[in-house]
C-alpha cells in the first residue's frame, strides 16, 4: 500500500500522514525532508539562494526516487502538482489523496508560521491556491475535505476508502 497525500500548504499532509502511518503500520516519508537532505539546506534557503525552479527540480528527483516505494505514506509538498511528471512517478502503485481545505481554514492553521516562503504574501498565496485546486482535484483518486475535522476523523475517512 502506498498513500500519497497532496494538498495546499497547511492542509494537514504532515499531521494526517503521521497518524495514518502509525495506524496502518506504514513508513512515513516526508518529501520536503528528502529535498532538504538532498540540497543540504532548508527549503527557505533553497528558495532564497537557488530559486523556486531549483526546488522544483529537486522535488522531481525525489518523486522519481520514490516511484517504486511501497508500504508507505508519502507527504508531499504543496506544489507537487505543478509538474505532472511528479504525480506520475508517485502514483506508480499508489493512491493519491487530496486533503482539501478552504483558504480561510489554511489561513487559520498557518497563523504565526514563518517557514513557508510562498505564504508570505497572502494575496499571491491565494492566487497560487486557486490555480492549484483544480490540479489537486484532477490528480486525486480520493478527495477528503479537512475543514473543521480532527486528524483522526480525516484519517479514518481515508482508511475506510482503502
Amino acid at each position: 500500500m502506498k498513500l500519497i497525500l497532496i494538498g495546499f500548504m497547511g492542509s494537514g499532509k504532515t499531521t494526517v500522514g503521521q497518524f495514518l502511518a502509525k495506524k496502518l503500520n506504514l513508513e512515513l516519508i516526508e518529501m520536503d525532508d528528502l529535498i532538504i537532505k538532498k540540497a543540504g539546506k532548508s527549503i527557505k534557503k533553497i528558495f532564497n539562494e537557488d530559486g523556486e525552479a531549483q526546488f522544483r527540480e529537486l522535488e522531481t528527483q525525489v518523486s522519481k526516487s520514490l516511484m517504486n516505494k511501497n508500504d508507505c505514506v508519502i507527504s508531499t509538498g504543496g506544489g507537487i502538482v505543478m509538474n505532472k511528471i511528479n504525480i506520475d512517478f508517485l502514483k506508480n502503485n499508489g493512491k493519491i489523496i487530496f486533503l482539501k481545505a478552504s483558504f480561510f481554514e489554511i489561513e487559520k492553521r498557518l497563523i504565526g508560521d514563518n517557514l513557508r516562503p510562498l505564504f508570505k504574501n497572502k494575496k499571491s498565496a491565494k492566487k497560487i491556491f486557486n490555480i492549484r485546486q483544480k490540479l489537486y482535484e484532477e490528480c486525486a483518486d480520493l478527495i477528503v475535505d479537512t475543514d473543521e475535522k480532527s486528524v483522526e476523523k480525516i484519517s479514518y475517512e481515508i482508511i475506510s476508502q482503502n
